[in-house]
């Protein structure tokens, strides 16, 4: 998988190395009959000390080609790991997770438009999250009107969740007629910004549910 993986040659030293260490030793307690004894001793410690020299190189170079490579790995894994654990958490404690269901809708109706590939992922997120139906209603009305408050503008997608949440409301058709013929031209004045401050008042938070 990587060139820079440990190979022959760095076996080769360390192999070296250990025979090299284990002939100096051997001709230090036990030196031959070729030359005087003090000289193989010298002889036996140059070999023993060239032993640790070929010894250490293989080693480290081993060590830097393994860490090089667990550095590669780690970068490669990072784009595409998956935290079993945060999906673990989210579905043993679905409850702690449902602001981010709210701050999904925030981010949707940001733009003041709602496409379908945002309905389905939104949907999708709730269905993961065990949000019940009822509840992710209320926080998309919520967003919805929130956003028409933030800029004073009213998309289409908005302003039929803003007449939905006002239904359970108790208004009467005449009531939810002047609510959208004041909503029709997507632009809030004073009075229409007071009624769905009123109306929001109404919509009860996630944690009141």
């Amino acid at each position: 998988m990587f060139d820079d993986e440990p190979d022959i040659n760095d076996w080769f030293e360390v192999a070296l190395g250990a025979a090299m260490i284990t002939m100096g030793l051997h001709q230090l307690f036990n030196p031959g009959g070729l030359f005087e004894v003090g000289v193989m001793q010298w002889l036996g410690a140059a070999v023993v000390a060239l032993g640790f020299i070929l010894l250490g190189h293989g080693i480290k170079d081993m060590l830097l080609k393994e860490v090089r490579s667990s550095i590669i790995r780690l970068d490669m894994d990072d784009g595409s790991s998956i935290d079993y654990g945060l999906i673990r958490d989210v579905l043993l404690h679905p409850d702690k997770y449902q602001q981010l269901l709210y701050d999904a809708y925030e981010m949707a109706y940001a733009d003041g438009i709602l496409t379908e590939d945002e309905r389905n992922e939104l949907g999708a997120l709730a269905r993961v999250l065990q949000v019940p139906e009822r509840s992710a209603a209320r926080m998309a009305t919520r967003a919805a009107i929130e956003s028409a408050l933030e800029d004073n503008h009213v998309s289409e997608a908005e302003m039929d969740l803003i007449v939905g949440a006002a239904r359970p409301l108790g208004l009467s058709d005449k009531q939810l007629a002047r609510i959208v013929e004041a909503l029709q031209d997507h632009d809030l004045d004073s009075e229409e910004r007071a009624m769905l401050d009123e109306m929001l008042a109404t919509i009860p938070d996630e944690e009141e549910e």
